[in-house]
């Protein structure tokens, strides 16, 4: 727990940065979250779901409806620092209930990020759309076999 909140104290002016700007695109979506060390992916879970807020230059994916709370369970990303493909995950990586996501790979204060998210409420398309707007860099090749992308 005191991990957590020192990783949450350190992402404290990127979390300000990306909220300071407007959302230009909002739409549930199923996350899974690649777990830390890059072992498996882990799902985001809400009764109320979550959420993918594009804004201006940034991203967040946060449980909705957004609680204040001593640690979150948000991702915040600088969209001109993030990269995107299309991809298929299962669950915890495995061929089982896989589902059709956008990856996204980015970094925070603390290290990478990486983020499947299926839209619920949304196209796939307008999602894409959505990020491209933002500045996420799309990768329109053969998606890394080693979780690694550089530009």
């Amino acid at each position: 727990m005191i991990r957590l909140q020192l990783r949450e104290n350190r992402n404290a002016p990127l979390k300000q940065w990306v909220r300071s700007q407007p959302i230009t695109f909002s739409g549930r979506a199923l996350v899974r979250k690649r777990a830390n060390g890059g072992v498996g992916w882990v799902d985001l879970k809400s009764l109320s779901g979550v959420r993918l807020l594009v804004r201006e230059q940034g991203i967040e994916v946060s449980l909705a409806p957004p609680m204040d709370r001593i640690m979150s369970t948000a991702e915040y990303l600088r969209a001109d620092e993030a990269t995107m493909w299309r991809d298929s995950i299962g669950w915890s990586g495995s061929p089982i209930a896989r589902r059709d996501c956008i990856r996204l790979d980015g970094t925070d204060v603390n290290g990478k990020i990486e983020l499947a998210i299926s839209p619920v409420d949304v196209s796939m398309d307008d999602a894409w759309n959505a990020l491209v707007r933002a500045g996420v860099i799309p990768f329109t090749g053969a998606p890394p076999t080693d979780g690694t992308y550089k530009r």
